[in-house]
């Protein structure tokens, strides 16, 4: 997956990853075009070429350096300023002097990245490989590829059961129960809808996933909202003393593993939120936080 890039005619850049053998790759969408990345895990060791071929038909392109920059940068489309480096190595591949055609080795041993890449509704967490051409009078010229991270968690996450109950005094007692609150992103969520008392016409019922994604930038803290699914319990009036199954499938859901206060400020939680409505459109809900994990990474993955 070699890539090469013209940067205004001053020259060409190409970076390539080389220990991509039988990689998985994660298939992300941006802008309505897809891009194939490789995945690499936390402690891997990235290594590559550099290639700058400069422009012929130019004069002598003077540089001040040229350097090679690896980094997960946290990133946000509310507020650019905020964007922060969460892991950052460089190396020098060349002094001062006329840029000339040049080819590098690079390797950054057994790398930590311990946050995955994300793409979310207003934050991200992007890896790159960066080369960047230092000029003293001119804007630098820059070049970047991009690569995915994934890890598996090395150990399963606390986990409880889940009981919730609505209810309203003499008309109303209803409960859902799950076995447990820690799930990986191929498990299924299986629970129950018990039915004790239901005194109140209820038109219908519903189970959802909501991911809550929140960026701190400054002093404000923006939340998205997102409803990852829904699973319809009911629709009509229940029988008292009725229970119902419940079963959620993850697996093709594009969901990620639960990010809490990654650099202080960017968390991604989800929340497993009941929903009744009765025949006056009154709501009634209750919801309970759910924790993810990821316990296999696809050979191809287009979550």
């Amino acid at each position: 997956m070699s890539s090469f890039f013209s940067s205004k005619g001053l020259c060409t850049i190409g970076i390539e990853l080389t220990n991509t053998q039988d990689r998985p790759i994660k298939v992300v969408k941006r802008n309505k075009k897809k891009k194939n990345l490789y995945v690499f895990s936390s402690k891997d060791t990235i290594s590559g070429v550099v290639e700058i071929k400069a422009t012929k038909k130019r004069k002598k392109l003077e540089h001040i350096g040229i350097e090679l920059k690896l980094c997960g940068v946290l990133e946000s489309s509310l507020d650019s300023s905020a964007n922060i480096d969460l892991v950052s190595s460089v190396k020098k591949l060349a002094s001062a002097g006329a840029l000339s055609d040049r080819k590098w080795q690079f390797s950054f041993p057994e790398f930590n990245m311990p946050q995955e890449s994300y793409d979310g509704v207003n934050t991200s967490i992007h890896y790159y490989v960066k080369v960047a051409i230092k000029r003293n009078y001119a804007v630098n010229i820059k070049q970047e590829k991009e690569f995915c991270v994934k890890n598996l968690d090395p150990k399963i996450p606390k986990s409880v059961p889940i009981k919730m109950e609505v209810g309203i005094e003499d008309f109303l007692h209803i409960d859902f129960t799950f076995p447990k609150s820690a799930y990986h992103l191929n498990d299924v969520i299986l629970g129950r809808i018990n039915y004790y008392l239901a005194k109140i016409n209820l038109k219908y019922m519903q189970i959802a996933i909501i991911k809550r994604e929140s960026f701190r930038a400054s002093e404000e803290t923006f939340t998205e909202k997102q409803t990852m699914c829904t699973f319809e319990v009911m629709d009509g009036a229940p029988v008292k003393g009725e229970s119902i199954p419940v079963r959620f499938f993850l697996e093709n859901l594009k969901i990620s593993p639960t990010y809490k206060k990654i650099a202080k400020r960017f968390s991604v939680r989800y929340y497993l939120t009941l929903f009744l409505i009765d025949e006056r459109e009154k709501r009634y809900f209750k919801q309970n936080e759910i924790i993810f994990y990821r316990k296999s990474i696809s050979r191809i993955d287009e979550k």
